[in-house]
């Protein structure tokens, strides 16, 4: 059987030797045998093999653990979601799994009457964007999914107008506050949608537990490529953002601690 622990999970998503056997037990105990669909989509464990053979372990960890896909797919079908908005697609196992819950809510594959895919995605990686389309492909479901390449910062305002029922953020770190600010002043969300938020507690964020936000500090980890900013930085990153995001009238939100942080968001 398929594991949901194979592939590029690490200490980096959260999965360590110490909680594995829980993850392992509760993958088991969340694939349900008696689908119409499966629980997993077909392709997925090639999708994870091809990630970490194309860029190690190093690289690889960035593909959101299997059992946190599984758990946001079933918050999909839970709210009856019919259009999606990706931020950070890496190579396509999160976009895989969307793609599939939206098959499992019988969406109709295909652009709708004004041309809109049912999962848009935006990626700035030419690089990783063209595994991400390929794995797509491979799993059958690329006619669910737009991928638009470029600085998601600029690409979102673009969807002025739209309205998604699920949002998943995993991208560059710095710039979470910019694409959360984005999809309220755009109005993105969708009555009773729901934001998802990963790496909200990412490595060192919790040092920083009952610190103020510190603007200047954030406003220069902003201007700063997330790749160049070391984990510490990253951590103050998140911090100010999780800190930013639960003083906000405008949404509730609620961190679950698990996998490096995972932070569910509705808009009042």
């Amino acid at each position: 059987m398929f594991s949901l622990n194979e592939g590029p999970n690490d200490e980096n998503s959260g999965i360590t030797k110490d909680n594995k056997a829980l993850y392992s037990y509760a993958e088991k105990s969340s694939i349900n045998t008696g689908l119409a669909l499966p629980t997993i989509p077909v392709s997925i464990q090639q999708v994870s093999q091809n990630t970490l053979d194309e860029f190690g372990s190093e690289i690889a960890f960035m593909a959101t653990p299997h059992a946190q896909a599984v758990m946001m797919n079933f918050f999909v079908g839970l709210l009856n979601a019919r259009y999606i908005l990706e931020i950070g697609t890496f190579t396509g196992l999160s976009a895989i799994y969307l793609a599939h819950a939206l098959k499992r809510n019988g969406v109709v594959p295909g652009p709708d009457d004004l041309g809109f895919m049912p999962l848009t995605c935006l990626d700035m990686s030419e690089v990783f964007t063209s595994h991400a389309r390929n794995n797509i492909d491979i799993a059958g479901l690329s006619d669910y999914v737009d991928i638009i390449v470029g600085d998601a910062r600029h690409e979102i305002l673009n969807l002025k107008g739209r309205k998604f029922d699920f949002i998943y953020i995993d991208a560059d770190k710095n710039s979470y506050k910019k694409y959360y600010d984005s999809i309220l002043e755009l109005g993105l969300l969708s009555k009773n949608g729901l934001i998802v938020v990963d790496n909200t507690a990412l490595w060192k964020a919790v040092e920083f537990i009952d610190q103020p936000i510190d603007d200047a500090e954030t406003a220069v980890f902003e201007k700063i490529p997330s790749e160049d900013l070391t984990r510490k930085q990253l951590g103050r990153v998140a911090h100010d953002f999780n800190e930013y995001i639960r003083s906000d009238p405008r949404t509730e939100v609620v961190m679950f601690p698990l996998f490096t942080g995972v932070t569910f968001i509705r808009v009042l």
